[in-house]
């Protein structure tokens, strides 16, 4: 697992360069992630869950929604940024503590932005 756990720290490092990422590995396995701008404030913090350290599709679905997030607290949103907001993106909505709870449901963002657009 721990493979796993540094290629994923290794490939959010390498994304978010610009942001001074902070990598600390909770007791549960999964990996707190802190962006910071050049001047030290905090921007963000987020989990890197498990099966987003083994999955390339979950944590590219995880580095995506990141994106958006730093273009929405970095604001105004620029044209050119308008399509990542448009683009099909699932989320994890569930996670079990106990495996008897039901799996994890995928729902998918941005569906009402993308009627409201027309596209």
């Amino acid at each position: 697992m721990s493979s796993c756990r540094d290629t994923a720290i290794e490939h959010m490092s390498l994304l978010f360069t610009d942001y001074r990422p902070q990598f600390f590995i909770r007791p549960d396995g999964t990996v707190l992630i802190n962006l910071r701008n050049p001047a030290g404030k905090r921007l963000m913090s987020r989990v890197i869950q498990q099966e987003e350290q083994t999955s390339a599709v979950l944590l590219n679905n995880l580095v995506e929604r990141i994106r958006r997030d730093l273009m929405t607290i970095e604001g105004p949103l620029e044209e050119e940024n308008v399509d990542w907001f448009l683009k099909r993106i699932e989320l994890q909505t569930f996670v079990p503590v106990n495996p008897t709870h039901r799996p994890r449901k995928i729902v998918v963002a941005g569906a009402r932005l993308r009627a409201l657009s027309g596209k």
